[in-house]
Parts: C-alpha cells; sequence; structure tokens
C-alpha cells in the first residue's frame, strides 16, 4: 500500500454553536458565500516538523439576522502527519490546501446531521478553496495591527508544543 502525502492521525470539534434563526423566512433570501466565514491556523510541532495541527474556525455573518436559517459558529481541530518523501518546503501548502479541506468536509457533514433535525431544511456549507497564498510572517510584521478583511483568514505562524 501507498503511504498518502497526508495523514490525518485525529480531528474533533472544540467549539460548536448551532442556533435556528425563528425569524427566518424561507422565501426572501438565498445563502450568498459571503455569508461564510472561514479562518485557517496552521501549526507545525517544533521537535517533529512532519506533524501538523489545523484549526478551521466556520461561522455565519449575516448583516441581516433573518437572512439565514442558522447561526453557525464551528472550531475544528486536525493533527495530520506528512509523507516523509514531500520537501519541507512544500509542506505548509499541502497541509493547509489538503488539512482544511478535509475539516471542512467534516464540518459540512456534521452541519447537515445537526441542522437536518431542526426547524429549517439541512444547511450545506459551500464550497470553497483553501489554496489561497499562505501570509508570510513578514506579511504579518508589517501589518501588526490590521485586521484582515478576507472573509477566509490564514495564520501559519504558531508552533505546535512538543510532548
Amino acid at each position: 500500500m501507498k503511504l498518502r502525502p497526508l495523514l490525518l492521525e485525529t480531528h474533533f470539534f472544540t467549539k460548536v454553536l448551532v442556533e435556528a434563526n425563528t425569524d427566518y423566512q424561507p422565501q426572501e433570501h438565498d445563502l450568498e458565500i459571503e455569508d461564510i466565514e472561514t479562518i485557517l491556523e496552521l501549526a507545525q510541532h517544533r521537535e517533529e516538523p512532519r506533524r501538523w495541527q489545523v484549526q478551521l474556525t466556520i461561522r455565519t455573518m449575516a448583516a441581516e439576522a433573518s437572512k439565514l436559517p442558522y447561526t453557525l459558529e464551528l472550531q475544528a481541530v486536525g493533527f495530520f502527519m506528512v509523507a516523509p518523501e514531500i520537501e519541507a518546503e512544500r509542506q505548509p501548502k499541502l497541509v493547509q490546501a489538503n488539512g482544511a479541506a478535509i475539516l471542512y468536509s467534516s464540518a459540512r457533514e456534521f452541519l447537515l446531521m445537526v441542522t437536518g433535525r431542526g426547524p429549517w431544511p439541512p444547511f450545506y456549507l459551500p464550497t470553497t478553496n483553501f489554496l489561497r497564498p499562505t501570509p508570510t510572517q513578514e506579511d504579518q510584521k508589517e501589518k501588526p495591527k490590521k485586521k484582515i478583511s478576507a472573509k477566509s483568514k490564514t495564520k501559519n505562524d504558531a508552533q505546535i508544543q512538543g510532548d
């Protein structure tokens, strides 16, 4: 059996908020991609550089309270191992794109299950792309007090603590 470039060791949810919106009017609005914010944080293990932690936060952000059927905020954490044949400089992009996609997919299925028992139709997270460039540490130093206005944010300067 050939090893995969990225192995999911484990994942779990550290925050789960799903609240039905009693003011929602089903015929009035359609979900817009701008109504969902994703925040992605990557951390590499200090002593084992092939081990990574990915934290993905997904939340709704609607200007009008009645626009979305549910208010959502999920935080998923996954631990990944990069295969030995992957060069060190390729690891962050691999973990960012594939690790985030794995967690996002898990969150989508989780939300479908939970909202399927709610008063509105099941909530499907829209598709997204985690291949955006990762801000470098120098980019972050240049603008330390500015808030990133993009709907999807990435942070990669953290380090996983050794055991």
